[in-house]
């Protein structure tokens, strides 16, 4: 209620930003807001699958990544924007909040388990190898034992690679605040540190998939675990954090690598080539 209506910036002010920061040196742009999969709703004739298009225009952009999205605004429409582009990457923030029905239906979710396992089931196949990371609330408000190991099973089947786990927080004045059997602290703790311990071995998992692979990865800084050796950071298409030997020059290139070492949170590579061709001159001077 506090962040009133939705509001859609203007496609051509998304539009002419990204072609200045391309213009920049730029090679990957994330899409943001609080409801991105709405966006365009309060727009006429314009969705987030119409952005997808026109930005695919973009001359020189290499990457677009999207943010966070609800499985319910997963449309049909954005499903199909994301399978004909070529720069939207494998990874997609999909927030479950909870794996179980019942659940779902006490927090006022607009989706149910079995659209959420549709909608990973169609993104696999139009992305493989895709990475899909999510947001978990434990704890809330009448959670038995049950309903948390339906979100378990849940998250272990569907094998996400990556999650961010918060225990429910009470709010004074919200109506989950009002509701009946608060789950105790110790219990939301230890359910937490479960889904956190699952969500680490899910990772090696994803990880250990492309050991040998060779994937594209834009350094983005010096390892700052150890600055004085010659490691650099950065991310693969599919949000994979990878160190690599290299130097200054390599920072937001398009670099290919190739996969050595999975783990988690940091893989290890070894650089391959450049993939910008005005970059080549660069290594070899």
């Amino acid at each position: 209620m506090a962040r009133g209506l939705m509001r859609s910036r203007d496609p051509m002010d998304v539009i002419r930003q990204a072609t200045q920061l391309v213009d920049a040196g730029y090679k990957e742009i994330v899409l943001t807001g609080i409801h991105t999969g709405g966006y365009g709703e309060d727009l006429k004739d314009y969705s987030l699958a119409r952005l997808l298009a026109d930005l695919e225009e973009v001359k020189g952009l290499k990457r677009i990544r999207i943010s966070s999205i609800e499985a319910s605004q997963l449309t049909d429409e954005v499903i199909a924007a994301i399978d004909r582009s070529e720069k939207v990457v494998r990874h997609l923030h999909i927030p479950l909040q909870s794996g179980s029905d019942t659940v779902l239906k006490r927090m006022r979710r607009k989706y149910t388990m079995s659209f959420f396992a549709e909608r990973l089931e169609r993104l696999k196949e139009i992305m493989p190898g895709v990475a899909i990371t999510s947001d978990v609330i434990v704890g809330f408000p009448g959670e038995t034992e049950a309903e948390f190991e339906e979100t378990y099973q849940f998250i272990a089947e569907h094998k996400f690679s990556e999650l961010h786990v918060f225990p429910y927080s009470k709010r004074t004045g919200t109506p989950a605040a009002r509701m009946e059997e608060q789950i105790d602290e110790e219990v939301k703790n230890e359910r937490v540190h479960r889904l956190i311990e699952l969500s680490n071995q899910l990772a090696k998992e994803y990880a250990s998939q492309f050991e040998g692979a060779v994937l594209e990865m834009i350094p983005e800084e010096r390892d700052k675990d150890n600055e004085e050796s010659s490691m650099y950071v950065g991310y693969t298409d599919n949000y994979l954090k990878v160190k690599v030997p290299g130097t200054d020059n390599l920072i937001g290139k398009l670099v290919k690598v190739k996969l050595t070492k999975p783990g988690y949170p940091y893989n290890e590579g070894e650089f391959v080539r450049v993939l910008d061709e005005e970059s080549v001159g660069l290594l070899s001077s």
